[in-house]
C-alpha cells in the first residue's frame, strides 16, 4: 500500500521527540507509526466507504447512490 519513497517522507517529517518517545537511529518510533497511521487511514476509509456503495448498490440502487455521494468517515 505505501511506496518506499512514501515511507521516506514521512520519516524525515518525524523531528521532534514527543514526551513518550521510543527512540531508534534518533527517530521517535512512536512518532513514526502515528504519521503513518494518520497517512493510511483516509486511504482505508476510502477504500472501505467504496466496498460498503458496492454491497448496498446489490440490494438497492438508489441507498446505494446517496451512500456514493456521502464522504466516508475518519477519525
Amino acid at each position: 500500500m505505501l511506496s518506499e519513497e512514501t515511507v521516506k517522507q514521512i520519516f524525515f517529517y518525524c523531528d521532534q521527540y514527543g514526551p513518550n518517545a521510543l527512540l531508534a537511529d534518533e527517530v521517535d518510533i512512536v512518532q513514526f507509526a502515528e504519521k503513518i497511521t494518520a497517512f493510511v487511514e483516509p486511504i482505508i476509509a476510502a477504500k472501505e466507504h467504496q466496498r460498503c456503495v458496492k454491497i448496498v448498490n446489490e440490494m438497492n440502487r438508489e441507498v446505494a447512490n446517496s451512500l456514493n455521494n456521502q464522504r466516508p468517515l475518519t477519525s
